[in-house]
């Protein structure tokens, strides 16, 4: 009898660890500050105890990395706003409710073309 080796036969186990779903899950849908901070916390914990201490320190740079990144991004989008509500108004008649209000008779006092 002769031993084949079958085709699927796994690779010895030198990969990373079981990776847990919930690492990898989309983010919860909820407008909950505390549930989304908490989140965090939660999954940063459960990388602490599923990898090794040098793939934790290299996944809390990554967090924050992209952290940083996202609250970067954040500002330059509120700021973006922001200049499009405080940009000059388009050239033409200007309304506001502090004009200058004067009676227009049309007569010019700097026109040479006098009466």
């Amino acid at each position: 009898m002769t031993d084949t080796i079958p085709d699927h036969v796994d690779a010895p186990s030198t990969s990373h660890p079981p990776i847990p779903s919930s690492l990898v899950a989309p983010p919860p849908e909820t407008e909950d500050f505390s549930r989304q901070v908490g989140e965090i916390f939660r999954r940063l914990s459960l990388a602490a105890e599923t990898f090794p201490s040098q793939a934790f320190s290299r996944i809390v740079g990554t967090v924050l990395v992209a952290l940083g990144k996202a609250v970067l991004e954040e500002a330059e989008h509120q700021a973006a706003g922001l200049r499009t509500r405080t940009a000059p108004a388009h050239p033409g008649i200007k309304v506001s409710a502090s004009a200058r209000r004067v009676d227009f008779d049309g007569w010019d006092p700097g026109d040479s073309d006098s009466r």
